[in-house]
This record gives structure tokens, C-alpha cells and sequence, in this order.
């Protein structure tokens, strides 16, 4: 696994991709409400740093002339590209551009996607060029055969896991287009509203197989290439809103190789679980961009609390801010205030979840509907892969309940056996007391991490 030639894609190409309107989106996916609620105090992406890959060969690199990237330094770790590519200009401007979502982000490092797959081939992993955070990817690919896409999928995961990158990658934008990245586990895979794509993990090996849920989340968008920057700069605004907030938004952070301080709210499975218990689960969008309108109808409901179309709906800024900045809080066995009791938002980061070395294997978090309301909550979990040439893995398996106290019922239940996330979306009883439980659904005891995002809404 130490030469990169060895595992050189054999299949790149871009996605395809349509003027948007940047004022209809912003609107949509509540960009614009939370903007009217924070005002100046809106997060912009200030202070995280990003990464853009993009197919094209030798031209691959946004325009970085462009008047709408003025202000912004751009790295190229290989060869630089021969000519501006207008895909990836188009998706920067999405990402990180003067109009988009997250036009604070001044530091972007650009790769082509085959150096990018190259450099990740090292027996221990690397760390992402200049401190990188986010990394999105709006290209589709494979390998030369399973056996390579599956180490590269490992090392997609690894990256994640390890570093703290959050990816976020492109689907397919339609039936049989084979986007390598997003049958990966740590990733954030996205889709669009439309629910007009590629959508369900890919065959490849025993460990990365079909039949997990893909995408995790969509944006109102007609093609992936744009839905993913979107999603991206999304969750540039919820990483400056953890960082900024330190210990006053996480009960403790992680030293990170290259990338330093990296609180419990900015953490990649945090971010992922806030963005995906955020979404929303029917839309009514801008004209022409497409709507949910029958989520989790007959024949599309999966095992892990999603629909197989639009994973756990589209990304909503306003509701994912809301989790981040209400602060981690501690389950009732991990010593959380109150016995337990959590806010209409907010999330937990567990470090060492399993039963192993004393700790729990059940967390309780404990709250009471005074009105009509909804619950949306997420768990999820990195897939493990060994810093080393083995490229080892291990997925523990969790569960997720709702358990209504005051009836003595399970009101929902999200148990798959094959993803590494856990959902809820259910009404609350007015009146009623519940318990969100996270439980351990192995046999015998592991440590392992999670992070838990909860929305409430009215």
C-alpha cells in the first residue's frame, strides 16, 4: 500500500452542473432566518480552513482571479492547473465565494482528485495540508477494481476518524453513476431534493457493502455538485460557531496533529449529527427546486430512522446553529446536570461508550413535552481504521430508543445493524416525560466514541 501508482483511479469525471440562484437556496435551507435572528454576530466561515477537490486533470483549480475570490489565498499542493476550471469555480463559489454562505473561509487548498487519492496512500495517516477542517468533493469516480476502492475508501474514512476532516461528497446524479466517496462511512454524503439519484451504499467488499443509507443528507439544488458546497458551507458556519465557543459550548476538545484544538462541538461526528437531526423532513421550497413531500413513505424507509432518498432530509443552517450553540450536555450516567435532563437543542459527545473499563453502556437523556412538538435526533459514530499499513476495521453497533415514561412505551426505535448512524423523527405527547437512549447493541464490551444531536420543535 506504499506506492500511490498502484491504486491510480481508473474512472474520473465531474459532475454536471446548472447556474444557481444564490438568494432561493439561502432561503430554503433557513440561511436567511438565522441571518435575521444573529445579525452581526453571524458566523461567516471565519478561521476554517477548507479544501476543494475537483476531476478535471490538469485543469481542475477554480479561477482564482475571480473578482468573487478576492480576498481569499488558494494552496496548491501539486500541480498547479493549467487553466481555470469553470466546474470549480462554480463550486467554490458555493463553498467558500463572496456570495455564498460561508464568505469569511480565507484559506482554501485546491488538489485534483487523483494527487488528492494519492496522497492519502501512506501506511500511517497524513495530515490534511494546512490544517484543512472541511474538504468538499463534487466529483464521481471509482477504482481500478473493488479491491482498490476499498482502500480507498478506508482511507477516506481513516481521514475523518484520525484528523477530524470533515468530507463532505457529492452522489450521483442519477441511476448507475458510480460516485466512489459516498459509500463511505465517516463521510457526509449528500444528495438533492429531487430524490433523482444514485442513491444506497455500493457493493465493494464485506465491510463496505450494499444496503447502508446514502445520501445523509440533500439541498434544493438540481445536481449533487451544488448540493455538496452547500452542505460544505454549512458546516464551516457550525465549525467556527464550536471553535469560537470552546468550553463554554463543549465539556472538553482533542489536540489534533496539524490542525490543534478541536472542541466537542466542531468534532466531524458532531457536525454530521447536528447537520443531519437539523434537516428538514418536508420542504416547501423556491419554485423548481423540488420538495419533500412524503418522507419515509412505503417502500423508502430504512432501518436507521432515514427515508433511502433524501437521508434525513434537507439541511436546515437555522436548526443545526440551534444545536451547536445550545452546548454539549452530559447524559444522566456521565454526571449531566439536572439528572440528565436536555434542552430543546443541543448535542453529546461521549468519548468512551461500551461498558469497557467501567463505562456505561446505556446513556439516558431525559426531557418533558409541555407542547405539541417533534422530536429529530441523531447518532452517529465513526467507523474505525487502523494507523496502519493493515488498514484494520471496526464498526461497534449502536442503537437509539425514545421511551415515553409516562406511558411506559417505546415510542420509536432505530436499530440498524450495517450504518453507523441512529435516527428518530416522531411526535411528542403533550405532557409526556421521555428518555433519549443510547444504547450498545453488542455483546460484549468496547470503548468507543458517539456524538448525539437532538432538535425540538414547536
Amino acid at each position: 500500500m506504499n506506492s500511490a501508482n498502484k491504486y491510480w483511479l481508473c474512472l474520473v469525471f465531474v459532475l454536471s452542473f446548472t447556474p444557481v440562484s444564490f438568494a432561493d437556496y439561502k432561503t430554503d435551507i433557513g440561511y436567511a432566518d438565522l441571518k435575521a435572528l444573529l445579525g452581526a454576530s453571524m458566523p461567516t466561515g471565519a478561521g476554517v480552513k477548507v479544501m476543494q477537490v475537483e476531476a478535471g486533470g490538469t485543469v481542475y483549480a477554480p479561477n482564482t482571479t475571480s473578482t468573487q475570490f478576492a480576498d481569499k489565498t488558494f494552496r496548491f499542493p501539486c500541480a498547479a492547473s493549467i487553466s481555470p476550471s469553470g466546474h470549480a469555480t462554480w463550486v467554490g463559489s458555493l463553498f467558500y465565494g463572496a456570495g455564498s454562505m460561508a464568505p469569511g473561509i480565507r484559506t482554501i487548498t485546491s488538489y485534483e482528485s487523483s494527487d488528492w487519492m494519492k496522497s492519502l496512500f501512506h501506511p500511517l495517516v497524513s495530515v490534511p495540508p494546512n490544517g484543512s477542517r472541511i474538504v468538499n468533493q463534487s466529483w464521481v469516480g471509482n477504482g481500478n477494481n473493488t479491491s482498490h476502492t476499498g482502500i480507498i475508501l478506508r482511507l477516506m474514512d481513516r481521514q475523518v476518524q484520525r484528523n477530524e476532516l470533515i468530507q463532505v461528497v457529492a452522489m450521483g446524479n442519477g441511476p448507475g453513476v458510480n460516485a466512489l466517496l459516498h459509500s463511505a462511512y465517516n463521510v457526509i454524503a449528500v444528495g438533492k431534493c429531487s430524490g433523482n439519484l444514485d442513491y444506497g451504499s455500493k457493493p465493494v467488499d464485506l465491510v463496505y457493502r450494499a444496503g447502508r443509507t446514502r445520501p445523509d443528507v440533500v439541498a434544493p439544488e438540481s445536481t449533487t455538485s451544488a448540493a455538496a458546497p452547500e452542505v460544505a458551507a454549512t458546516a464551516a458556519l457550525l465549525v467556527e460557531t464550536g471553535h469560537k465557543g470552546a468550553l463554554l459550548l463543549s465539556r472538553s476538545s482533542a489536540m489534533v496533529t496539524g490542525i490543534g484544538t478541536v472542541y466537542n462541538a466542531e468534532r466531524a461526528a458532531t457536525i454530521k449529527a447536528a447537520l443531519m437531526a437539523g434537516a428538514d423532513r418536508v420542504t416547501h421550497n423556491s419554485p423548481g427546486k423540488g420538495d419533500i413531500t412524503d418522507y419515509r413513505s412505503a417502500g423508502h424507509q430504512t432501518n436507521n430512522g432515514l427515508d433511502e432518498r433524501f437521508g434525513a432530509g434537507q439541511v436546515n443552517v437555522l436548526h443545526s446553529y440551534q444545536i451547536i450553540a445550545a452546548g454539549e450536555q452530559s447524559s444522566l450516567e456521565n454526571g449531566g446536570v439536572n439528572a440528565g435532563v436536555i434542552g430543546l437543542n443541543g448535542f453529546d459527545y461521549e468519548k468512551a461508550f461500551g461498558g469497557f473499563l467501567s463505562s456505561n453502556k446505556t446513556a439516558t437523556y431525559k426531557f418533558h413535552a409541555t407542547t405539541d412538538s417533534k422530536l429529530s435526533a441523531s447518532l452517529v459514530w465513526n467507523m474505525n481504521v487502523t494507523n496502519d499499513g493493515t488498514l484494520r476495521t471496526g464498526l461497534p453497533n449502536l442503537n437509539l430508543e425514545l421511551f415515553d415514561v409516562t406511558s411506559q412505551t417505546i415510542s420509536a426505535f432505530s436499530s440498524s445493524t450495517h450504518d453507523n448512524t441512529e435516527n428518530i423523527w416522531v411526535d411528542l405527547a403533550v405532557g409526556h416525560s421521555y428518555e433519549l437512549l443510547v444504547k450498545s447493541a453488542e455483546a460484549n464490551d468496547f470503548s468507543w466514541d458517539y456524538s448525539l444531536a437532538w432538535h425540538i420543535s414547536h
